[in-house]
Parts: C-alpha cells; structure tokens; sequence
C-alpha cells in the first residue's frame, strides 16, 4: 500500500510539471526490474513489476508499417569503443538505416578509414547480420581505440565530409538569446559533435 501511495504521489507531481507542456496527456507506467535491489533473481527478492505493462503499452505503437529495416544504405551510432583481446576494437551502438552482416566494408567518416567486419555480437550472442533497429557490437581489426569513442558508422562513401553547410534552422522557444553571425554553437549529428560557427541569413522566407 505505501508503494502505491508514494508512486501515485510521484505521478501527480510529474503531471502537474508536464501540464504546460506538449507531454501533459502522457502515459505512466511504474516499473521495477530488481525490487528491492537484488543483484540478481537467484539473490532473491520479488520478481520484476510493470514489466509486462511496459512492453504492451510500446507495442501499442509498433506497426509493420513503421518497420523498414532494410531500406536504406547502412548507419551505425557509435556510443562505445573498447579494444577486445585477440580479436580487434569493437564498437558497440545502434543501426540507424539499412544492414550489415560480416564480411562488409565499413567506414569512419570522420576520421577517412574504411574496415571489414570482423565479427559481431548482440546480447553476446554471435550474429551474421544486423540490421536498422538492433544494437549491437561491430568488431574490427587494425583500429586504435582511442580514435573514436562516439561517432557514426556508415557503408563507404555514403556520408559526406564538408567544412560548410546552408540549413534552415529554428530558434527553440525557451532560447530567449540574440542569434547573430559568428556566434559558436556545437552541432551534433547522432553522436558526433562539432563546434561550427554561424553566419545568419535573415530575412529568408
């Protein structure tokens, strides 16, 4: 009983914060993975709670229509790199577009190097094939590790290098600050960042 008192206390405070905002009709689910902070179930302890909620409440929004993983040449974000013993720098992360399977040529825009895949791994269980939506590791041979932390993984030649760039951009709402030419901002695109500076066109419809 206190745990449901205190959850739905929790609710009403996250409601009433998401009023004003475009998040105000949003759904809560509460879940536990390892109540009461077991390390593991055979530690002991209550079963995970919510769980089964959760998953039905996301599939609610998952069609066939929205699944294309096929479409597409091959993008990969990077968030980790770390060398792997006697087998090469893996790169864990998320398919973005299109597949991949072992044997293919990938490349590191940012830095100019294009690799073959090695081998890969989701939820430590080898794979042949990858594909948009999965995460998952990509293992290399021949790569520094510390050359990349976060970035993208793409099919060679498929993401452009440039040092200049025209977009249509908006200024967010809550920015209440003069935008003005030579101003510095960091842009990122998936994982990768990069400091830019600004020359402003106004006036442009």
């Amino acid at each position: 009983k206190m745990r449901f008192e205190r959850i739905e206390k929790v609710k009403a405070r996250l409601r009433s914060a998401l009023k004003p905002t475009k998040f105000r009709d949003c759904k809560f689910i509460s879940v536990a993975a390892r109540p009461g902070g077991a390390d593991g179930m055979e530690a002991g302890g209550l079963p995970p709670l919510g769980m089964d909620a959760l998953v039905s409440s996301l599939s609610c929004y998952v069609t066939s229509k929205r699944i294309k993983k096929c479409s597409g040449t091959f993008l990969f974000a990077v968030d980790h790199c770390f060398p792997a013993k006697g087998q090469g720098t893996v790169m864990t992360g998320t398919v973005l577009r299109g597949s991949c399977k072992v044997g293919d040529e990938i490349e590191l825009p940012e830095l100019g190097i294009v690799k073959k895949v090695k081998s890969m791994q989701m939820f430590k269980k080898p794979v042949q094939i990858c594909e948009k939506g999965d995460r998952l590791g990509i293992c290399v041979t021949q790569l520094d590790p510390k050359l990349i932390e976060r970035g993208m993984l793409a099919a060679p030649g498929t993401v452009p290098r440039f040092r200049t760039a025209v977009v249509l951009a908006q200024k967010i709402r809550y920015y209440k600050g003069r935008i003005l030419s030579k101003m510095k901002f960091h842009v990122t695109v998936g994982h990768a960042t990069a400091m830019a500076t600004a020359g402003v066109f106004w006036g442009v419809a």
